[in-house]
């Protein structure tokens, strides 16, 4: 059964790579690897593609400005996304409008969104693609879309108390607030934007707002590519979008596709984009999949969506630790996330972790499993603080 999809995912694979190899942007990756398109046989052949990259990418629009070179008369929408640079475009065509609605309107179906449903969308809908993408993929699966977009916690419950919906997509954050404030009838949340079940507990709140009966979806996408993965209804973990992409998971700093299970680095491929593809596009979020049978079809699977960033790694004790994934894990215990890191060698050249949290009555010890567990590093010590000036800093200082 995994042979004929891995064989049916690399015809989609070699169909997109042609359309590709048209373009000079990405024939010169053809070139780098000494390959073309019709040579690519095997998933291991594809791998041998170079990467594509957000700072490549920016370079791209700055020395070809404004569209990259990427622009064409059947391009119909341009979104942006924000960058060290600036906002650099997105583009689609119309095929690529209703290829991503399409595979949204699947995605939405499989987490028991209906023709009946009356959904408020929370989030913008100028400049940035979350709004109206979410909208196209609604009303693509027929459900009935009321565009609020963001503004006040007032304004979002007025509007609801006179349509009633019974869907809401939103920040996980601001669906809580509304829930909290009154917010009543939701039988589907879709959840984007930030870390929802990659947060321990995150999700037993939100049930707890809105009711049991609640179905909460995780939802993952990129300004760049989207939609990545979503959640079915039956809450196994976010199911990558094979339709619509193709997903590797690859160590971040050797570049090699790591074994199921492992984290690693998000890469994504378009697999029916016309407008600025991604092409084995590393993302910088840290993940995991696993492959196994739901029962709403999907196989693979990120089973907390995304816990953090790759874009900075720190080897200790011989681990790769990535500091991106202890807010998440320091949230799940109700604190703010805010830390610091400190690592020094000792006197007999093994490395110290020390790790300051913000918070007050703290369970240390349950912190220090829940790292370990996530990050396969245990903290040689735990330091509590009331108030950290500043957030998220690491200083390694065995070098200094």
């Amino acid at each position: 059964m995994m042979a004929i999809a891995e064989a049916n995912m690399l015809e989609r694979l070699k169909a997109q790579l042609i359309r590709n190899y048209n373009h000079p942007f990405y024939r010169k990756k053809f070139e780098e690897a000494g390959l073309k398109p019709e040579e690519i046989k095997t998933i291991e052949d594809f791998q041998k593609l170079p990467f594509m990259t957000r700072d490549e990418l920016i370079q791209q629009f700055l020395e070809n400005p404004p569209f990259g070179g990427f622009m064409s008369e059947d391009v119909v929408r341009i979104h942006f996304s924000p960058s060290p640079k600036g906002l650099i475009p997105v583009l689609l065509t119309k095929n690529d409008v209703e290829a991503m609605n399409q595979a949204n309107a699947e995605a939405f179906r499989r987490a028991g969104v209906k023709r009946d449903d009356i959904a408020l969308i929370t989030f913008g809908y100028h400049i940035f693609i979350a709004g109206l993408m979410f909208h196209g993929g609604l009303e693509k699966l027929g459900a009935k879309v009321v565009a609020v977009g963001p503004g006040s916690t007032e304004k979002t419950l007025e509007i609801a108390e006179k349509v009633k919906p019974t869907m809401l997509v939103s920040n996980p954050s601001f669906a809580l607030k509304l829930a909290k404030e009154g917010l009543e009838g939701i039988r589907v949340l879709i959840a984007a934007g930030e870390p929802f079940s990659s947060i321990e507990g995150y999700k037993d709140k939100l049930r707890d707002a809105f009711g049991e009966e609640v179905t909460l979806i995780d939802y993952y996408g990129l300004a760049e590519c989207t939609p990545i993965a979503c959640e079915c209804a039956h809450e196994r973990g976010l199911h990558v979008i094979d339709e619509f992409c193709y997903v590797e998971i690859i160590d971040p700093e050797t570049g090699e596709v790591v074994s199921e299970g492992e984290k690693g680095e998000v890469v994504v491929t378009h697999l029916n984009k016309e407008a600025m593809p991604m092409q084995r596009f590393r993302t910088g979020d840290l993940a995991r999949l696993e492959v196994f049978e739901c029962e709403c079809g999907k196989e693979i699977t990120m089973p907390t969506g995304v816990f953090g960033r790759t874009d900075e790694m720190y080897k200790v004790k011989g681990v790769k630790f990535y500091p991106s994934q202890i807010p998440l894990i320091l949230r799940g215990f109700g604190l703010s996330g805010k830390f610091r890191v400190i690592i020094e060698k000792t006197e007999k050249g093994t490395d110290y972790l020390k790790l300051q949290i913000e918070g007050k009555d703290v369970d240390v010890e349950a912190i220090k499993r829940a790292i370990k567990d996530a990050t396969l590093i245990t903290p040689n010590e735990i330091e509590v603080v009331e108030k950290l000036e500043k957030d998220r800093e690491v200083l390694d200082l065995r070098y200094s």
